[in-house]
């Protein structure tokens, strides 16, 4: 029976064996690359957040090619599910050829878990060893391209691209099964799949609690770059794969602060003998500066830290795994309970 459904599935196997081999490679050389070129710019272990963003930006520069072909591999599930998985029970269907197994002393059930065994075994162990690759060459370039929560990014890294091949193959198993038809199954999975995955992207924030950080900084420090925002004053207080969800700002009287006000719109509210425009006399900032003596500004961050990155993949990996096996058991008893046609 295995070497069955490894006859009929040999040309696809292929076709993806070629695929996954040159995603390999290039993974490989890029990370290579992305290492020496850190190191070259200074990136790893730098402490100056001037130094950083100098770094950062370089290797922006130099990889700004990357997150498109990084974002196309996110279909690589889809794609299993659709042109592999939905075939891979309808098509018996369709061609009769499963009366010829189920005559020569081969159950339903050892059939179908057969066929979803082997197929399920191989692409999974290809997507987790994908995902954790993607993870070692994009690893050099994280500081540079908004950290490991970026969308494209987090779901091409880490054990959620396996969950994600998982749910996708139990998807187009579930409704091969239950439609013994291979282009309506194919239709319905892509519909499945998008349905189930895109909303993922707007509730995982939550699936660990986030945490709360305060920063403050004297107002009077707003002087010192009056066409800036007052954010700019906090910068680099937040590790580069922190996943800022909300920023607030008050003064020390409780009032708040627009967080991309412009600075010196801001201390004129404290000052008003500031000129809006032109150079400002020194004896008006200092007089500026002892009025704000005390008066301070508050940053209140609610962030997912870059460590719960990890938490985050697992609670994600678990929900589609579980949502699988419910998948799976379908198309088992699909298959098992219903009569040959």
């Amino acid at each position: 029976m295995i070497w069955q459904t490894w006859r009929q599935q040999r040309s696809s196997a292929a076709v993806a064996a070629v695929v996954l081999t040159g995603l390999v490679a290039a993974l490989v050389v890029v990370g290579t690359i992305a290492r020496d070129r850190a190191r070259a710019a200074g990136a790893p272990g730098c402490l100056d957040s001037k130094a950083c963003d100098d770094a950062f930006n370089a290797l922006h520069r130099d990889f700004h090619t990357i997150p498109p072909f990084i974002a196309a591999l996110i279909a690589v599930p889809l794609l299993a599910g659709v042109f592999w998985a939905a075939p891979l029970i309808s098509r018996e269907y369709e061609a009769g050829t499963h009366r010829l197994a189920w005559t020569q002393s081969i159950s339903p059930l050892r059939w179908v878990l057969t066929k979803i065994a082997l197929v399920f075994g191989v692409l999974v162990a290809a997507a987790l060893g994908l995902g954790l690759l993607t993870t070692w060459t994009l690893d050099p370039l994280v500081g540079a391209f908004g950290g490991r929560y970026n969308t494209a990014w987090y779901d091409t890294q880490g054990i959620v691209p396996a969950a994600c091949m998982v749910f996708a193959l139990a998807v187009g198993v579930a409704t091969s099964a239950v439609f013994r038809r291979t282009i309506p199954a194919m239709a319905v999975t892509l519909v499945a799949y998008a349905a189930a995955r895109i909303p993922v992207h707007f509730v995982r924030m939550d699936f660990i609690g986030m945490t709360t950080r305060t920063f403050t900084t004297p107002m009077g420090s707003l002087l010192a770059q009056p066409l800036g925002a007052p954010t700019d004053a906090f910068a680099g207080r937040l590790e580069p794969g922190d996943w800022v969800q909300s920023t607030t700002l008050a003064d020390s009287f409780g009032h708040i602060v627009q967080p991309f006000a412009v600075n010196l719109a801001v201390v004129q509210q404290y000052c008003p003998r500031l000129p809006s425009r032109g150079a400002i006399p020194a004896d008006i900032v200092r007089a500026c500066r002892t009025r704000l003596d005390g008066v301070t500004l508050h940053e209140t961050v609610r962030v997912q830290p870059a460590l719960h990155f990890w938490l985050i993949q697992v609670v994600e990996a678990a929900i589609f795994v579980g949502v699988a096996a419910v998948l799976v058991t379908i198309a088992v008893l699909a298959v098992t309970r219903r009569r040959a046609v």
